[in-house]
């Protein structure tokens, strides 16, 4: 295995105005969306990056965008204290949900008929944060409301992937915490915390067995998930990488994404305008010789979400430039340099090309 390119097939400003952020990316079983600092919702081609049509306030100070687990739909969230269920056939929400305090939704995550959020903090420093569940069957008020676990902003919640009752929290506090949704008393429903010493920036499962955090000092753990059977003052593995910055040169992480065994590790660089795929092997250590680097990335702005679209084996960028980026393996027959689409500028040919399977490592 050596390191491999990736080559830039298309750009796109997705009609934008000027300035602004694209945050977040879904790929729905049709099309991929995105929202951006202007509050919009915006859907588009995945294969070319056209725009097919817009959301134009999803929401007031859109913060979060993820997709139904049939792929059929999209949840978004803003600080506007609503959660919002989009066909994305639609132009208006289906189905809406609010935070009973008002407070803005700062994370979010989908599992069946389940929707959890995360509230931010009203003000700087310490607050009244919730981690909220609604099932959309009955969803005129949460069926869970945690609000003693964190008092700091939640940045992050997450689904077991194979338990639909645990559901992960991670905040600005610091603590990532592992409710069981089943409970309603918030300290028996809290079944595990774990101190990642420093303000989450990202955190999820990487299987059924750990859970990963990363720090807004780009400081990354793997922590092992407590099981019924563990005394209560066990010790459980812990693998720290520390700060991961200088060993993978580059000056922030954008996530972790779970690749069945491991995992990879998507990070950019602003001074080299670079985004770089590393794999982690299944004993929790970086893989150095199967990277993948995106150069040029998102220029010196920093990019904001990754997207592996499987059906066409391509990945999809987007970041603070207000551009979404479609890449594929340079390995793969690609258009010459010159022959990058940029679908909002005036370059737009593009020869056809076989398509092979998109494989990361």
């Amino acid at each position: 295995m050596s390191p491999t390119t990736a080559k830039q097939l298309a750009s796109s400003g997705l009609s934008l105005p000027a300035d602004t952020y694209i945050y977040s990316l879904a790929r729905t079983t049709s099309l991929c969306a995105a929202i951006s600092s202007d509050d919009s919702l915006r859907y588009f081609d995945p294969t070319n990056l056209s725009l097919v049509h817009t959301v134009s306030k999803a929401h007031q100070g859109i913060t979060c965008l993820k997709v139904t687990l049939d792929g059929k739909g999209l949840v978004t969230a803003g600080r506007d204290g609503t959660v919002r269920c989009w066909d994305e056939r639609g132009k208006s929400a289906g189905l809406q949900m609010t935070d009973p305090r008002g407070a803005g939704i700062s994370a979010l995550a989908c599992r069946d008929t389940l929707i959890a959020a995360g509230t931010e903090s009203p003000k700087e420093g310490l607050g009244d944060v919730s981690v909220l569940l609604w099932d959309t069957r009955n969803a005129s008020k949460p069926v869970q409301a945690y609000v003693e676990s964190h008092n700091d902003t939640v940045t992050q919640v997450a689904f077991h992937p194979t338990q639909q009752q645990t559901l992960l929290s991670g905040a600005t506090d610091g603590l990532v915490s592992i409710f069981d949704t089943t409970i309603s008393d918030e300290d028996d429903a809290l079944i595990q915390v774990l101190n990642h010493y420093g303000a989450v920036h990202c955190a999820g499962f990487l299987n059924a067995e750990e859970v990963y955090a990363v720090s807004t000092d780009e400081q990354l753990s793997v922590y092992t998930l407590s099981k019924p059977t563990d005394a209560e003052d066990a010790t459980l593995p812990v693998t720290a990488f520390g700060d991961v910055r200088e060993q993978l040169k580059s000056s922030y992480v954008v996530d972790l994404f779970p690749n069945s065994p491991s995992a990879y590790i998507a990070t950019g660089d602003t001074s080299s305008s670079r985004l770089t795929l590393v794999p982690l092997n299944p004993s929790w250590s970086f893989d150095m010789s199967g990277t993948m680097d995106f150069p040029g990335a998102h220029g010196d702005e920093i990019v904001r979400d990754f997207l592996i679209d499987n059906h066409n084996q391509r990945v999809i960028t987007c970041g603070e430039d207000g551009q979404v980026r479609l890449w594929a393996q340079e390995a793969q027959s690609q258009p010459a340099e010159a022959d990058v689409m940029e679908v909002d500028g005036k370059k737009k040919k593009r020869k056809d090309k076989k398509k092979d399977r998109f494989k990361p490592y």
